[in-house]
């Protein structure tokens, strides 16, 4: 079993109506709904020329990351998402099918490392920035990339962010196909990593469990990541169709 090993200095998590952690922790105990009404999520920490031009995601994902590098010093970021900018880009398809003109603006914060250029600009820091997207492993895959990173430079911070909404209208199906949830939000999940051995993430291929494998993966894995964290356990799994992430604190 591989596994990889780091220390979490800090962690915020932001979504629509949960912006602080006890605001998570009740979400966590009341079956993972969401408040109503659904309180915005305040961006103050965006520069406003750059804000009103931003998609409600990249808000997410830049608001966690300059909430959380203001107090530390950043030497690495990794900036993760399984779907991206794909709202953006499904309105920029629409428009050009009726004959509309894409939005110059639009069509540049539709990629999806958006949000890893947009923090570099607005913090004017030539940090390097890396952005993964691995399909239901992103998150993951973003911690085993950070972890590395930090093996051979054991003296500094990494930065990750992991950041996704649900799929626009056309591909609704897919989600709830695969997901069988109700319905979650946009969200963002911010952690400053450090050398150490406070986490072991370890994983494996294939499901062995039967019954892991007949059960349905009810949330993207960091919501559930989120609710481990702030729980009082020790150690936990996460199944994926084809990883089981075993996490130990």
């Amino acid at each position: 079993m591989n596994s990889v090993h780091f220390n979490v200095i800090n962690f915020i998590a932001l979504s629509p109506g949960l912006s602080d952690l006890n605001a998570w922790q009740e979400w966590a105990s009341n079956q993972k709904q969401w408040p109503e009404p659904l309180t915005p999520v305040p961006h103050h920490l965006i520069p406003p020329m750059m804000r009103r031009r931003m998609s409600s995601l990249s808000k997410l994902a830049m608001q966690t990351a300059l909430a959380l590098t203001e107090n530390h010093k950043i030497d690495y970021i990794v900036f993760a998402s399984r779907h991206g900018e794909l709202t953006r880009t499904v309105k920029l398809m629409q428009d050009i099918l009726v004959g509309e003109d894409a939005s110059p603006i639009a069509f540049s914060q539709s990629v999806h490392n958006t949000a890893a250029g947009l923090y570099t600009i607005a913090t004017k820091q030539a940090i390097p920035v890396t952005s993964i997207g691995a399909c239901e492993n992103t998150l993951h895959a973003a911690l085993i990339e950070s972890a590395a990173y930090l093996s051979d430079n054991p003296e500094h911070k990494v930065l990750v962010v992991d950041f996704d909404e649900p799929l626009p209208d056309p591909y609704q199906e897919f989600d709830s196909a695969e997901l069988n949830t109700p319905a979650y939000h946009g969200y963002a999940l911010g952690m400053i990593l450090s050398s150490g051995d406070g986490y072991q993430l370890a994983w494996e291929a294939g499901l062995k469990n039967k019954n892991v494998q007949e059960s349905k993966q009810q949330y993207p894995q960091t919501l559930n990541v989120i609710a481990n964290l702030l729980s009082g356990k020790q150690e936990w799994t996460i199944a994926a169709p084809r990883t089981l992430w075993h996490w130990k604190r």
